[in-house]
């Protein structure tokens, strides 16, 4: 968030300059789309993912738009109220909300080993372990989830379900001795704490699956190219 904010900011005052020299204003809409394009072409230098280009090019349009609407201030509130619950741990622990595809979870379900004991770090709303309960019922699944309205969500889903246990937990807090298998979707941040975690707690020959991040320093044992638009990857690793 920090450097999408510094790099967002950077492009405003280049767009800026570039007005001022050319002589031109600064209106809204004109000032928006050059600083989208500066923002867009820059966003390699901080982030991988193609996707990041794609926010750095909306992020400015959107807020644009937005202000153009002269919205309430009680719109603003129920907004900030509304990302504290689905985003609520995001400052702490560098993770957002993303929810694993059809294609991930596909590949996923080929590589869980017969009656594992699964646990997905960082949950959201159970997208994950609901695939497993249609097409992968040995597997004994456990979800870990800390924001309140995506773990709401999950629990309501889970609710009849005795197979699954659903946890409201910080994701460095919840054991991993018991697992065959751990799998998330994180964020770069994470990665770094996560595999220490996992090398003090994940049992020998437990796997660890990783959606689309890597951990530093450390090949993976697999890749497993996910097919899906992002170019995703599964990265697996045995303890």
């Amino acid at each position: 968030m920090v450097r999408l904010l510094a790099l967002q900011a950077a492009a405003a005052l280049l767009t800026w300059a570039v007005f001022a020299q050319l002589g031109l204003a600064a209106a809204p809409w004109p000032f928006a789309l050059g600083c989208a394009v500066l923002a867009m072409l820059s966003a390699p230098a901080l982030h991988h993912g193609r996707w990041w280009r794609v926010i750095h090019f909306v992020f400015p349009l959107a807020t644009t738009a937005t202000l153009q609407l002269a919205l309430p201030a009680w719109f603003w509130l129920a907004a900030f109220a509304l990302l504290a619950v689905v985003y609520g741990g995001v400052l702490k622990s560098g993770v957002p909300l993303y929810l694993s595809n059809r294609h991930a979870l596909a590949h996923l379900g080929r590589c869980l080993p017969a009656g594992a004991r699964f646990v997905d770090l960082g949950a959201g709303t159970g997208t994950v372990l609901a695939w497993l309960v249609r097409h992968r019922p040995d597997v004994r699944a456990c979800g870990v989830e800390a924001a309140w309205l995506p773990w709401l969500i999950g629990r309501l889903r889970f609710a009849a379900r005795r197979d699954v246990q659903w946890v409201r937990e910080d994701l460095f807090a919840h054991p991993l001795a018991d697992y065959d298998v751990v799998y998330a979707y994180l964020s770069p941040v994470a990665m770094p704490a996560l595999w220490q975690k996992l090398r003090r707690e994940l049992p020998h020959g437990a796997l660890f699956i990783s959606n689309s991040f890597a951990i530093p320093d450390q090949p993976p044992l697999e890749r497993i190219a996910v097919g899906d638009w992002k170019r995703s990857e599964l990265l697996v690793w045995q303890r």
